[in-house]
C-alpha cells in the first residue's frame, strides 16, 4: 500500500490523568512523515468505535481500552489490520482473539529500557543500604547507628533476574558495575545469548530464589508468571534477601510477600508496581520501614516518553504498509494472515517510501 493512502486511527485515554492527550504531535509524527493521515477518535460508544475502525488501516491505543469483540471487525474481517498499544505489557489484551481474527498486535517495547533498569538498580541500592528506615529516622531527629546491621555489601553478592528481555539484560549490564554476580531465569533465552550479558542461566525459579541476595522481576504478566514470586518461591529465598519488582504487580503475590516480611523471612522489598493500582492507602507494604515504594513511574523520563509516543506511529506505519511491526506481541498471528516482509528500521523504511 502506498503510504499516502494509509489512515491511522488514534484512540486516546478514556480517563483523565493518564497523560496529556491534548497534543498528539509525537504520536502522529511518523504517520505524517510517511505521508499518511492521522485521525483522532472522538466517539464514546462501542458502535462508534467499530465504525471508525472500518475506515482505518491500523489503530493506535493509548489508554483507551480495547474489547476482544472489536477484533471481529478487524484483520481478516475488515480494513483495519492491526493495533499498536503504548507500553511494555500486554496483559490487558486478548491475544488469542486477535490471532483468531488475523489482527496484528504491537506495543512499544524498549522505549523505557534505560529508565526501568536505572530504577531497578536504584531500588537495589535503596534496599541494601536500608535507606527508607535511615531517611525516616534522620528526618525525625533520631541520630543513631543502632539499626545499621545487617547491611548489604553488594559487591560479590548475587542478583537473580526473572526475565531477560530488553530491560532484564540492561539491569544485568549495570549490575556488573557494582560487582554483583548475575544469574537469570528465562525459558525463552539461550544460554549463549545470556552469556553476552554476563548472566549465568539457571534451570528453575527455585534455584534462582535459593541463590539470590536480590531478586528482580522483568517479565510480562501472563498466566504462567502471575504470582510467580509466591509462597513456594519466597520460602526458598534467604532471610537476608530482597524482592524488587518494576515489572507488573501481580507477578509478586503481595499477601505472601507481606507475610514473609512480617515474619522476618525476607529482609525487605523495592516495589514500583502493585497488584491493585492505584495502591490501597491501607496496604501494609506502605507502612513498612524495609520496603521502598514508588507509584509505577519506573519507565518515565521525557526522553523515554517521547520515544514511546513516536514509536507508536512508526509501528502503525509498518503495519499499514504491509510489514510486520518491530514489537510484535502475538507472533501466532503469522499462521492466520498472509505473509508480510520483516520490519525495517524507520529511516530505511522512509527511504523505501521515497520520504527520506
Amino acid at each position: 500500500m502506498a503510504a499516502e493512502n494509509i489512515r491511522v486511527l488514534y484512540l486516546g485515554p478514556r480517563r483523565p490523568g493518564t497523560h496529556d492527550a491534548s497534543n498528539v504531535e509525537q504520536q502522529s509524527r511518523a504517520v505524517i512523515e510517511a505521508g499518511g493521515e492521522f485521525v483522532r477518535y472522538e466517539g464514546d460508544s462501542d458502535g462508534e468505535l467499530i465504525e471508525a475502525l472500518k475506515d482505518a488501516d491500523v489503530a493506535i491505543n493509548q489508554g483507551h481500552g480495547f474489547k476482544p469483540e472489536f477484533f471481529v471487525h478487524m484483520g481478516n474481517n475488515g480494513r483495519c489490520k492491526g493495533l499498536v498499544s503504548f507500553g511494555h505489557g500486554y496483559d490487558a489484551m486478548d491475544l488469542q482473539s486477535a490471532v483468531d481474527n488475523g489482527v496484528v498486535l504491537a506495543n512499544t517495547a524498549s522505549f523505557g529500557t534505560e529508565e526501568v533498569s536505572n530504577h531497578t538498580i536504584m531500588m537495589l541500592l535503596v534496599c541494601s543500604r536500608k535507606f527508607v528506615l535511615q531517611d525516616k529516622l534522620t528526618k525525625s531527629g533520631v541520630w543513631t547507628r543502632e539499626h545499621l546491621p545487617p547491611m548489604g555489601h553488594i559487591s560479590g553478592q548475587t542478583l537473580g533476574i526473572i526475565g531477560l528481555g530488553n530491560i532484564g539484560r540492561a539491569v544485568a549490564r549495570k549490575a556488573h558495575a557494582f560487582g554483583l554476580s548475575v544469574i537469570g531465569y528465562d525459558p525463552f533465552v539461550s544460554s549463549w545469548d545470556a552469556k553476552e550479558y554476563g548472566v549465568e542461566m539457571v534451570a528453575t525459579p527455585g534455584e534462582l530464589a535459593r541463590r539470590s541476595d536480590y531478586v528482580s522481576s522483568h517479565t510480562y504478566l501472563t498466566d504462567a508468571t502471575r504470582h510467580m514470586v509466591g509462597r513456594e518461591f519466597i520460602a526458598q529465598m534467604k532471610p537476608t534477601a530482597y524482592v524488587i519488582n518494576c515489572s507488573r504487580g501481580p507477578v509478586v503475590d503481595e499477601a505472601e510477600l507481606i507475610k514473609a516480611l512480617r515474619e522476618g523471612r525476607l529482609a525487605g522489598a523495592g516495589l514500583d508496581v502493585f497488584e491493585k493500582e492505584p495502591v490501597d492507602p491501607a496496604n501494609p507494604l506502605l507502612k513498612m520501614d524495609n520496603v521502598a515504594v514508588t507509584n509505577h513511574y519506573a519507565s518515565y523520563s521525557e526522553v523515554a516518553w517521547e520515544r514511546g509516543n513516536t514509536q507508536l506511529g512508526e509501528e502503525a506505519v509498518r503495519i499499514a504498509v504491509g510489514q510486520w511491526p518491530m514489537s510484535l506481541i502475538n507472533p501466532d498471528v503469522r499462521s492466520t494472515v498472509p505473509p508480510r516482509p520483516w520490519p525495517q528500521e524507520w529511516k530505511v523504511l522512509l527511504a523505501g517510501l521515497g520520504k527520506s
